[in-house]
């Protein structure tokens, strides 16, 4: 076990809601860790069960844990949580985690070594994937964590991590500006890392799975388009890919982007949800411009979009002209 005196502060930030249930043996994971020189920070994100009961087990046996209410002039929302979590923070690295999670006992020590005798901005660990309610292994969250191409793999789903993987230096995500986006409701990860990336590929990646991911029925990112919440939260990822990072992706990758969006596009019509039907059709043409293609090619399928979006909003039906994809 490390010594608590020689090694420096960890920050390990939790948002919460409704994980009574769930939340003890993620902090008991915490409680569990070899490396001792820790805090543990928890905030509620409006929870209606007995979560304030739970934490006040912990934070009376152990003062390492410090519970929070995420601030009733922040967003609703778990990044608002995070980011509050880490205003509050004193560590000079930082850990965010989920309240459904697991950490193997040796995931900080191992992690933060990485630290002591190099310049990573950040350090990641694999993942495993468990089905809670069987307690069966479901494998690894992804093949690999390092590419030859981080950036655009990592957009592409080729190399991925969780929240909970990394371990931060807080200096970096300062000096960068980086913090959660409080206006997203699914993706939030994938967009945090994503922007990340775009700045630092300067990271050690441990193939060995030192986070457990627990999945079951609450987990947020079973469906993408089950709420109108989900649906804006990809629609914004999306239009932040192709806006601000066209110039980094290959033309292949970013025609699959675009037509994701597209997708959601179609989805958003064929629901009659016009306003974020609207809301799509608006970043579809803005973003037209990035596409690969000739000018003639993007001005018929932008007619066909069009037609279809006032198909739909002034007849209620169109389904034809939804058989279009940019190629």
């Amino acid at each position: 076990m490390l010594v608590l005196t020689e090694h420096p502060l960890v920050s390990i930030i939790i948002p919460t809601y409704n994980r009574a249930s769930l939340i003890g043996e993620t902090l008991d994971s915490v409680l569990a860790q070899t490396y001792q020189n820790w805090e543990c920070i928890v905030v509620d994100d409006g929870s209606t069960d007995n979560t304030d009961e739970i934490l006040a087990q912990y934070t009376s046996k152990d003062s390492r844990f410090q519970f929070y209410h995420r601030p009733e002039n922040r967003l609703p929302g778990g990044n608002a949580a995070r980011n509050y979590g880490f205003e509050v923070s004193n560590g000079i690295y930082v850990n965010w985690f989920d309240s459904d999670d697991l950490m193997h006992v040796n995931k900080i020590e191992l992690q933060i070594k990485q630290f002591y005798s190099s310049i990573y901005d950040f350090v990641i660990c694999q993942t495993m994937m468990v089905d809670y309610d069987n307690k069966e292994i479901i494998g690894l969250k992804a093949p690999k964590l390092i590419s030859q191409n981080i950036f655009e793999d990592y957009i592409m789903f080729k190399i991925f991590w969780l929240t909970g993987a990394p371990l931060w230096k807080k200096s970096f995500l300062l000096s960068n500006k980086l913090f959660f986006d409080e206006q997203l409701y699914q993706g939030q990860d994938y967009d945090f890392h994503m922007r990340v990336l775009s700045v630092s590929e300067n990271y050690y990646a441990c193939e060995e799975p030192l986070v457990t991911f627990n999945y079951h029925l609450d987990n947020m990112s079973r469906s993408s388009v089950d709420s109108q919440e989900k649906i804006f939260s990809n629609i914004l990822i999306i239009q932040r890919i192709l806006k601000n990072f066209h110039k980094k992706l290959s033309d292949k990758t970013l025609l699959k982007k675009y037509n994701e969006l597209l997708k959601l596009y179609k989805f958003t019509l064929k629901k009659r949800n016009y306003k974020l039907a609207f809301y799509c059709y608006k970043f579809l043409i803005k973003n037209l411009k990035f596409m690969p293609g000739s000018i003639y090619k993007k001005l018929l399928f932008a007619m066909s979009i069009t037609t279809s979006l006032g198909s739909y909003y002034f007849l209620n039906k169109g389904e034809r002209f939804l058989k279009i994809k940019l190629k």
